[in-house]
């Protein structure tokens, strides 16, 4: 079975001249949506917030009882400055397509459906298999909402899903997640006494409690994994003080921290780490830690598995060498998939650059082999003896 170059390519041309920035990705969801009733099979259409629908489709090919998911995400984050080209146009040039989301994930999508398409219309397949899906989920770039929604539809009951964000190519994140890093918020809301700005000593400033303790962030305990190492941490957001001009001690300020987590690490273990610094600091003003939305556990994934050895040998096949797995930093919908919905997930997508980035483009030549690994691996997951 072979994927069709030209169909990749075109339908990855078009879907980039479709703005999914989150939260408008339903343009792009009924785009797919067409691309499903093509084959002949009705798309459904889950509504996971107003104008904002995950698009699924189901495909029975064999008498096996497990489902194996094809997955990824229809939102882009916004437009950054300075590209070169109209970001809502796809521009081929040396061996690169140009464009939003060209790499992060259009194409992953364009690839996992492009293998949809062609184990379904492969007849020489139909009733060896058993039941392939196809996804196309929403808010990854912000609270994974479509991710979890989909765990709660009888695609989370999937034995095997293959998440087809930009790892293991020939980019940045050349490796395949063996694991990923989890992430907690922290809200920290920091309360003093106002008192005139002339005389401080009547208040207690919670501008700079709160500077004290974004100063005292490296006293963090970071704590170890054996083989993935340690988390880090970034101060993203610090607000308080007047909103209009006065001279007033304030009295009020917010901070906000992502923390990234290694295995072993929990939300309790962080916010009780946070909890000892603050209070090793011996402020005057009273701290609140709050963990808000997105909070992902992290994960690994077993390379053993019948999962891996299916896609470890569509990928010595296609590629002649053997993957790469390695502990990643990073956070996607896999997180979702595996630590809340305990499914084995492979993360595998095209080669490119510039993620979040003006000028970001992916590697014409990887779409192809990336969707006949993903399309082969399925074929030796219901034929284990091809491996």
């Amino acid at each position: 079975m072979q994927i069709d170059q030209t169909y990749l390519l075109d339908t990855l041309k078009k879907a980039i001249q479709i703005n999914s920035v989150v939260p408008h990705e339903e343009a792009l969801a009924a785009f797919f949506a067409d691309g499903i009733r093509t084959l002949g099979i009705e798309p459904e259409w889950h509504v996971v917030a107003p104008g904002r629908p995950n698009v699924y489709a189901l495909a029975d090919l064999g008498p096996a009882d497990d489902l194996l998911l094809l997955t990824g995400h229809l939102d882009t984050v916004g437009v950054a400055a300075n590209w070169a080209t109209n970001p809502f146009k796809a521009v081929e040039r040396d061996g690169k397509l140009y464009g939003l989301g060209s790499f992060d994930m259009k194409s992953g999508l364009v690839c996992a459906f492009a293998t949809f398409k062609a184990l379904v219309e492969d007849s020489a397949l139909h009733s060896k298999l058993g039941k392939i899906a196809f996804a196309a989920t929403v808010d990854e770039e912000a609270l994974g909402l479509g991710a979890k929604a989909l765990l709660k539809t009888v695609y989370g009951k999937s034995a095997g899903i293959f998440l087809t964000e930009p790892f293991g190519g020939r980019n940045i994140s050349a490796a395949v997640p063996l694991g990923l890093t989890g992430k907690v918020l922290y809200k920290l809301t920091v309360t003093g006494k106002m008192a005139h700005g002339f005389y401080p000593q009547r208040g207690r400033n919670a501008v700079e409690a709160a500077s004290k303790i974004v100063a005292a962030l490296d006293q963090l305990p970071l704590h170890p994994h054996p083989t993935y190492g340690r988390g880090n941490y970034s101060t993203l957001k610090m607000t308080g003080g007047y909103k209009e001009y006065a001279i007033v001690v304030p009295e009020q300020c917010e901070v906000i921290i992502t923390r990234l987590m290694v295995p072993g690490e929990s939300r309790e273990l962080l916010i009780a780490d946070m909890r000892r610094l603050i209070d090793s600091l011996k402020l005057d003003c009273t701290v609140t830690i709050e963990t808000p939305a997105p909070f992902y556990e992290p994960y690994l994934i077993e390379t053993d598995s019948r999962l891996a050895n299916s896609f470890r040998h569509a990928y010595q096949a296609t590629l002649g060498t053997q993957p790469q797995f390695d502990f990643l930093t990073g956070i996607t919908d896999a997180n979702i998939y595996v630590a809340e919905g305990n499914i084995p997930t492979i993360t595998y997508g095209p080669s490119g650059q510039g993620a979040h980035e003006c000028n970001e483009y992916v590697e014409i030549d990887s779409l192809a082999p990336v969707a006949q690994i993903i399309a082969d691996s399925c074929i030796n997951y219901f034929h284990p003896k091809r491996l």
